[in-house]
């Protein structure tokens, strides 16, 4: 069974298109197919993250307009378990029966579905996902950030899963400088469930001109685990410093 995920934030800057294509980078580490949905249009970014914008011809709105399936997802290069349909150029092309349609012939092809929802309020969409959605927020770990996962929260529609939290950019220096006590003290004040924290890492600013992550390192670690844990697994938390 596919596995649908909808990243969302409050405010715009909280890292959310780069945890989109971090968590897409793991879940083919781990041989899942995924397609990389991007849905902000006018403002499109995960071309390039993914080193392909200079191959895009046709987007989303091509195929809600009847273009094929296949002339608007687009394989990344060295990287054969993961594709992307662009979001469109302009915004208003996106119908939201035909964009319902258009899931549920895409889904099924895929392990993983990520939607990158734009930030923001503007939910005109998340009413004909998928009813087993899983709602990913991403925030930082800066009390306005928070508060605003928690406002997200509150308006997402309900699916059969509840929304969670992945904690982004955090560093260590905010516990030990004492900011916050602990991580629960970050995330106490958004009301949502934790999924993962993903550290403020020098890699992940620079996705978008190196289109990958080191296995090895941390930003890959964080995504893996929560790669992992949305798969089922049971992976717990790392000690705030290993993170």
């Amino acid at each position: 069974m596919s596995l649908v995920l909808a990243t969302t934030s409050g405010k715009g800057g909280t890292g959310k298109s780069t945890v989109s294509v971090s968590l897409a980078l793991a879940f083919s580490k781990l041989n899942k197919k995924v397609l990389l949905m991007d849905m902000d249009e006018g403002l499109r970014s995960l071309d390039l993250f993914l080193s392909l914008d200079d191959r895009i011809v046709f987007d989303l709105s091509d195929v809600l307009k009847g273009a094929d399936i296949e002339d608007a997802v687009y394989p990344v290069d060295k990287n054969e378990n993961i594709s992307l349909l662009p979001a469109p150029r302009s915004t208003g092309e996106i119908e939201p029966d035909a964009f319902k349609e258009l899931l549920g012939r895409l889904v099924p092809l895929y392990d993983v579905v990520i939607l990158d929802f734009p930030a923001g309020l503007d939910f005109y969409l998340y009413n004909v996902l998928p009813k087993d959605t899983q709602f990913i927020t991403v925030c930082n770990p800066d009390p306005v950030s928070v508060r605003d996962a928690g406002i997200v929260c509150d308006l997402l529609p309900h699916t059969e899963k509840d929304p969670r939290l992945i904690l982004n950019r955090f560093d260590i220096e905010l516990i030990k400088n004492g900011t916050y006590k602990n991580i629960d003290d970050i995330i106490d004040a958004s009301g949502l469930r934790l999924l993962g924290v993903v550290p403020n890492d020098s890699e992940l600013m620079l996705l978008s001109v190196n289109h990958k992550l080191h296995p090895k390192k941390r930003a890959f670690k964080a995504a893996t685990r929560i790669a992992k844990r949305l798969l089922g697994e049971k992976i717990l938390l790392p000690k705030p410093k290993k993170i």
